[in-house]
């Protein structure tokens, strides 16, 4: 039986990898009438305050020590992660045919992460990654064919996806050289406050010409992912992060792509051919093969006598 805190934390970090999954179904549902800059100002406004909110205590204990190279660092991981990373997959959403793509695609952002953390995290590579990139690649390739045929606005696409998950990964590289100095939810915080602020002049921009007409028509579904899919689910898979051994909790998140597609089929009637199907089990077999084999050679080495 698992300890009391991995029975709070694993229910706690699926509900907030389910939520995860419905931004792309809510997003396909609003369509064009919120541009990216609009949307990303307010998903991360809003989750920036509430996770700034939640994470009080840290922020006192922490609060007097930060200085403006601290701060820099969170605007650093707000422009990568937020400004830079999500506007893009909020257009790419727009650009891909399905819901199922996109979020398929984008779960490729930890091969990045194996290629950059070379430079910025001084990692080192191995045969193991290099095969889970190369299965990646392969993945996202047969999205191309996502309408059944090959079709070249799909390569536009999955071009906006790949940049989105590329500055995603940099953002995560960059958060794991000081996560542990801030703890993940301040990082967070500060990371998507500033990053959405990042963005406001150019929603201003995009509210100037539209007028406020279209955010109410879709309040809905924006509200749910403003509330739910973003600020919910953030608190979510962090309280579960905390509470959850990091095996688990990285291999949890390959749920996320299942998810998104299974409610892509069942709320958008969205029709899965085989060269998505073998995409998205290349781009998982890809993060399997470098995960799998870290996970069980640090297992062996925790079963070592003397340790």
């Amino acid at each position: 039986m698992p300890p009391p805190e991995e029975r709070s934390g694993l229910p706690a970090l699926l509900g907030g990898i389910a939520l995860f999954s419905t931004v792309e179904v809510a997003s396909k549902q609003i369509g064009q009438r919120i541009s990216p800059f609009e949307m990303v100002f307010i998903r991360f406004f809003v989750a920036g305050i509430v996770l700034l909110l939640i994470s009080a205590p840290a922020l006192r204990r922490i609060g007097p020590g930060l200085s403006r190279k601290d701060y820099s660092i969170f605007l650093l991981n707000g422009f990568l992660g937020v400004t830079m990373s999500l506007t893009l997959y909020h257009a790419a959403i727009l650009a891909f045919e399905k819901a199922a793509s996109c979020a398929v695609v984008f779960s490729a952002n930890p091969l990045f992460v194996l290629v950059l953390s070379r430079f910025i995290n001084r990692e080192s590579w191995s045969p193991a990654k290099w095969v889970s990139v190369l299965l990646g690649a392969a993945g996202v390739a047969c999205f191309a064919w996502e309408s059944g045929a090959f079709a070249p606005g799909a390569l536009a696409a999955i071009g906006l996806m790949l940049a989105a998950a590329f500055f995603f990964a940099a953002g995560i590289c960059v958060s794991r050289l000081v996560v542990r100095r801030y703890g993940a939810m301040v990082l967070a915080g500060f990371s998507s406050l500033f990053g959405s602020l990042l963005t406001l002049p150019l929603a201003a921009w995009s509210v100037a010409r539209g007028g406020l007409g279209p955010i109410w028509e879709v309040w809905p579904q924006l509200a749910w992912i403003v509330l739910a899919a973003t600020a919910l689910a953030y608190v979510l898979y962090y309280f579960g992060l905390s509470r959850t051994p990091a095996f688990k909790a990285s291999t949890t998140f390959f749920l996320k792509p299942v998810l998104a597609t299974l409610l892509a089929v069942l709320l958008l009637n969205e029709q899965i051919n085989a060269f998505m199907v073998a995409g998205t089990l290349l781009i998982l077999g890809g993060l399997f093969a470098v995960v799998l084999p870290g996970r069980i050679l640090a297992g062996r080495r925790a079963r070592r006598p003397g340790r």
